[in-house]
């Protein structure tokens, strides 16, 4: 494998930046047009992010080009194959960080109760704390009724899978991370948790509190296992139970 290049600060903010506002154009531009189009909620949400999570994955497989890794790109990301011990640890880092989210849960409510921080109201219900009420039953999603729409559970794992886990993944911990931890070494994963915290703000900013705990531990898990099987892992739970869970037993009804 080719030497890869150190991130440092100014280069990390400007990668972070650039790919927060590419999310926030696609999310608070595209999707309300796309609804204005005649499209449903369900799959303007679905189109909207999906487009800026395949530029990631695109993006990082250039970076890798340009490297001249893209031959050993396992490598170069990390698909590491981690313990059966690692796993473990991994699920209790999940269960130690959606602990301490919802320990955090209130500072979303009361940032989303300022006008300036408030949640605009294209978006689910389910990432709207001012619509989201505790414990209660998804029956319908983005309008989507639920009861019955087994191809929902279908479309949103491959999207949630592929997309948002997988994107995000290559392109903060397969790419971005190794490159910083040339500068900054074993403390890399507390810069690189609170920059990915901060890369949330332009998106869901009442969320920049009690997201730290999860920006944290998957950028702490990733170095440390240095395999980005380590960050899908409590990733991948944490939005799992966030949507999919929830759409799965409303579809199950």
């Amino acid at each position: 494998m080719n030497v890869i290049k150190p991130l440092n600060l100014i280069q990390s903010i400007l990668l972070f930046t650039g790919s927060a506002l590419v999310f926030r154009i696609c999310i608070y531009n595209l999707m309300p047009l796309l609804q204005a189009s005649g499209f449903s909620d369900f799959w303007a949400f679905i189109s909207s992010y999906s487009i800026p999570l395949l530029l990631m994955i695109v993006a990082t497989f250039v970076g890798i080009s340009k490297e001249g890794n893209l031959v050993e790109w396992r490598n170069r990301l990390r698909f590491k194959k981690l313990s059966f011990k690692g796993i473990i640890i991994c699920i209790g880092l999940f269960i130690l960080s959606f602990l301490l989210t919802g320990l955090l849960t209130p500072t979303a409510q009361y940032l989303a109760s300022i006008d300036l921080l408030s949640p605009p109201d294209f978006l689910p219900e389910i990432l709207n704390p001012n619509k989201t009420v505790p414990g209660k039953e998804l029956v319908f999603f983005m309008g989507v009724k639920l009861q019955g729409a087994y191809w929902i559970i279908i479309v949103y794992f491959l999207f949630l899978t592929f997309f948002n886990i997988l994107g995000e993944e290559l392109w903060f911990r397969g790419y971005i991370l190794p490159r910083q931890e040339l500068h900054w070494g074993n403390t890399t994963w507390v810069y690189h948790g609170i920059l990915w915290g901060l890369f949330h703000l332009p998106i869901y900013p009442w969320t920049i509190i009690y997201l730290l705990p999860t920006t944290l531990l998957v950028s702490f898990a990733s170095q440390k296992y240095q395999s980005t099987w380590a960050g899908f892992i409590i990733h991948y739970l944490g939005n799992g139970i966030l949507a999919l869970l929830p759409i799965i037993l409303g579809v199950m009804k």
